[in-house]
């Protein structure tokens, strides 16, 4: 069975805590991850980029000038993609980028990567994340400092939204925050720590 080290919100060591093997303890798959972060970059591209053949831009399709005689190169076109103004060869047009993969390969790609993290020594659970009245980026720049032993990039898991702490956190660069509910195998395999709440743990183990 994972075991991670539980600690308070201040920093000080309260033992270990176990974590259920379901989650912590399966046999990392690197083709699911490999899919799922590919899938997730994928669906974040709007597609929108757009330019214009030599079919569609400005201009008369009259031959410029005579064949020979001129001096001139030969040209049959202002619309010619060699020309300033012309038409673009190749380029991007409006496409849909979104890309689909089975919810089990997707599940099965965040518990690899939490696994991983299980094995590595990387997970953290906290007893409780403080309840703020009002956003206050230093009382989380300290935790972090105390929480990331290396200095490595750390995700805090909470069990349920809190305005105020994800607005505590979103101008910190090496702590990022976000629930149970949206955790996805992007954030936890771009941070070096995962950090969960022990109601985020709880929520995770009746999520079985």
């Amino acid at each position: 069975m994972a075991e991670a080290m539980l600690q308070t919100f201040e920093g000080r060591e309260k033992g270990t805590v176990a974590l259920p093997d379901f989650a912590f303890a399966v046999r990392p798959r690197q083709q699911a991850v490999y899919e799922a972060v590919k899938a997730l970059l994928a669906n974040q591209r709007q597609g929108t980029s757009s330019t214009k053949t030599r079919h569609e831009v400005s201009g008369s399709g009259k031959k410029p000038w005579r064949q020979k005689g001129t001096g001139r190169a030969r040209s049959g076109t202002s619309t010619s993609p060699l020309w300033v103004g012309g038409g673009r060869i190749h380029g991007p047009h409006p496409r849909d980028y979104t890309m689909r993969i089975p919810k089990k390969i997707r599940r099965l790609a965040l518990l690899s990567v939490l696994s991983d993290k299980a094995g590595r020594g990387a997970i953290t659970v906290i007893d409780a994340c403080p309840r703020m009245d009002a956003p206050k980026s230093k009382v989380f720049a300290d935790f972090w400092k105390r929480v990331a032993k290396d200095r490595e990039k750390c995700l805090l898991v909470l069990d349920r939204f809190d305005e105020n702490v994800f607005k505590s956190v979103r101008n910190l660069p090496r702590l990022a925050v976000t629930t149970v509910g949206n955790l996805n195998t992007y954030d936890a395999v771009r941070v070096g720590r995962v950090v969960f709440t022990a109601e985020a743990l709880r929520a995770i183990e009746k999520a079985e």
